[in-house]
């Protein structure tokens, strides 16, 4: 099995060069308007988190994924997220300059190992040494700080883990809407139920099971009998909803996704009132950060879960006299990066119509430190 294991890798490590190096042939931004950038993009591929990932009679539950451990970025991972900074680099190069400085970029994410092994693969895509800043002649490489918050204080990137969002969400998962929801698919739970020795009651239950299910198919375990019928279809179609319940209302969807837009345009706004300060910040964090930025902004069509080292670019440009923001996203089911228009602007909006558009999801009075 372990054999079978690294060489489902070797080959999922070349296909997903030959995926992830398609977007490099893509033309470049128009460099010649662009202000700023703000890309989030999910981590690279990982093993399972366990315990929350697995399941009972789990048929792997003692897999110990050596040598990287539970929950770890893996070679495939790093392939893409490396080639994400090479894309990035790339359509961007004329807007960036060559050379990495401090007050060029900055980069967060969230306290988790393959976060933050990503955004470093990211960096060393992005800002490969040039000859001035050369310090290892075998290692064509150099380090670039970034910043990160503890877990329990990180609004960010999770503000779905702050206590009042806890209870706000709790409060839903008891509501008669949710409940009515749920209630459809019973029949379903109580059969992943009776295969798992989990008890599935909600989306979230599903939703971590989908990951579980997915990471040991890309590690080569063939999956249980029992998961074809359900498998990939259902399960994927039952956790996509667990998108809609984090988003349920507009005060979680405030804690949710609020203080990374908050900080976009707060950012946005120094950088066109002072024209000085970073180009770039880079955001590394998870699918479903993605996700719900996608559904906040009533662009999260079709429904899916986004792939590992998919990303939102959100492009500042000057146009004239007008500043506004081109939304990129790859997903890497189609040519390269796809300009998104949201429902009620055009490709270009204006920023201060973009912030109207999403000024009801931005925080007020600080809402996950009540």
């Amino acid at each position: 099995m372990q054999f079978h294991s690294f060489r489902v890798f070797f080959w999922s490590l070349y296909f997903l060069a030959q995926q992830f190096a398609s977007q490099l042939t893509e033309n470049v931004a128009d460099n010649d308007t662009l202000v700023l950038l703000h890309v989030v993009f999910r981590h690279g591929n990982r093993t399972a988190n366990g315990p929350e990932e697995l399941y009972p009679k789990d048929p792997y539950l003692n897999e110990t994924y050596f040598p990287f451990g539970l929950g770890q970025l893996t070679n495939a991972g790093k392939v893409g997220l490396y080639s994400i900074g090479k894309a990035l680099r790339k359509r961007y190069n004329n807007f960036l300059g060559p050379f990495y400085h401090p007050e060029l970029v900055e980069g967060w994410s969230t306290d988790y190992n393959r976060t933050k092994m990503s955004l470093e693969l990211v960096f060393a895509g992005l800002f490969p040494p040039q000859k001035e800043e050369m310090w290892n002649q075998d290692l064509p490489w150099h380090p670039i700080p970034y910043n990160y918050y503890q877990r329990s204080d990180d609004k960010v990137l999770l503000g779905m883990t702050c206590p009042p969002y806890m209870e706000l969400y709790d409060k839903e998962l008891k509501s008669e809407k949710y409940q009515n929801k749920v209630s459809k698919y019973k029949e379903i739970f109580a059969y992943i139920s009776n295969n798992t020795g989990l008890n599935v009651t909600t989306f979230l239950d599903v939703y971590n099971l989908y990951f579980g299910l997915s990471t040991e198919e890309e590690w080569g375990f063939g999956l249980p009998e029992w998961t074809k019928p359900l498998w990939p279809k259902t399960i994927v179609d039952l956790s996509i909803q667990e998108y809609f319940t984090a988003t349920a209302t507009t005060e979680m969807s405030r804690m949710a996704c609020g203080y990374f837009l908050q900080k976009l345009i707060a950012d946005t706004n120094t950088k066109i009132q002072t024209n000085s300060g970073r180009k770039i910040y880079l955001y590394s964090g998870h699918e479903n950060n993605i996700a719900e930025l996608l559904l906040l902004l009533g662009i999260f069509e079709p429904l899916h879960i986004p792939e590992y080292g998919s990303y939102l670019t959100f492009e500042v440009h000057k146009i004239g006299d007008e500043f506004g923001i081109k939304i990129y996203y790859e997903n890497y089911t189609g040519d390269g990066p796809k300009l998104m228009k949201l429902p009620a602007c055009e490709t270009f909006c204006e920023i201060s119509k973009f912030v109207s558009l999403i000024e009801e999801y931005m925080p007020v009075d600080d809402p996950c430190s009540k």
